[in-house]
C-alpha cells in the first residue's frame, strides 16, 4: 500500500509567490466590534415618539383643513396616511413581540 503525500503538502503553484506577497505579514487590523450606540428600549422610545409625532402633525393637518387654512388637501391626507402606517406597523411590530415572549414562556426546559 502505497500513502501518498497529502494535497496540503504539495509544491505551490507558480501563481502563490504574487499572492503571498500580496498578504501582508503579522497581525491584520480587524475592525473592532461595533458597539450599539444605543439600547433596544432607546430605539424603541425613538420609534414610539416617532409615530407619535406624526400622529401630532396629521392632527394637526386635520385641524387645518377643518377650519379652511389650508388650500392644499392632498398633504393633510398624505400626512393621516402616513401616520395610520406608521401606527399599523407599531401595532403590527408589538403583536409580534407578544407572540415571541409567549413562545418563549411556552418552552419547556
Amino acid at each position: 500500500m502505497r500513502i501518498e503525500r497529502p494535497l496540503i503538502a504539495a509544491p505551490l503553484p507558480p501563481q502563490a509567490p504574487r499572492v503571498q506577497a500580496s498578504v501582508p505579514d503579522g497581525p491584520t487590523a480587524r475592525p473592532e466590534p461595533t458597539q450599539p450606540s444605543s439600547s433596544f428600549g432607546r430605539l424603541l422610545h425613538e420609534s414610539v415618539q416617532e409615530v407619535n409625532q406624526l400622529q401630532l402633525e396629521a392632527d394637526a393637518a386635520a385641524e387645518r383643513v377643518s377650519t379652511g387654512q389650508v388650500e392644499d388637501l392632498h398633504t393633510a391626507v398624505i400626512a393621516m396616511q402616513r401616520a395610520s402606517l406608521a401606527l399599523d406597523l407599531t401595532v403590527q411590530v408589538r403583536n409580534k413581540a407578544i407572540e415571541a415572549y409567549q413562545e418563549i414562556m411556552r418552552m419547556q426546559f
